[in-house]
């Protein structure tokens, strides 16, 4: 039960500082959509996540799981399918200039935005999995 808690405790602080890093990654500001998007982005990573990956392992078998970021992108569109208040939308970057390093101004499609959306919750939850982790 401990170990349940803590996951979604880490799954609330990743959808808000996702929402908090990216644009293009929407969620309501309401506690009660976070603690739903949490709970179903739960279920889906313990339960539907295993099963996407088995039925698309022959593609990454292929690939050499150059075809993991599918299973990803697909658990994110079924979170916000069920959840509802949470949207990925198109983002226009503006740009950014440092010490002489200029990116310049970009659109990034909605394709691309859920890519860097689902990339952004994994690592996010990986980097607060690795901070939290006792050595042993």
């Amino acid at each position: 039960m401990k170990k349940i808690l803590r996951t979604l405790a880490i799954n609330l602080l990743v959808l808000y500082l996702t929402n908090l890093t990216y644009p293009g990654f929407v969620i309501k500001h309401d506690l009660k959509v976070f603690l739903t998007a949490a709970i179903i982005w739960f279920l889906l990573n313990k339960i539907v996540k295993p099963i996407i990956k088995l039925l698309l392992l022959p593609i990454n078998l292929i690939t050499l799981n150059l075809f993991a970021w599918a299973v990803s992108l697909l658990t994110l569109l079924l979170l916000q399918t069920i959840v509802g208040d949470i949207e990925v939308r198109a983002y226009q970057f503006p740009g950014a200039s440092f010490q002489g390093f200029v990116i310049p101004p970009l659109f990034i499609n909605t394709f691309f935005s859920y890519i860097i959306s689902s990339t952004l919750l994994n690592l996010i939850q990986a980097i607060i999995k690795w901070l939290i982790s006792k050595d042993e």
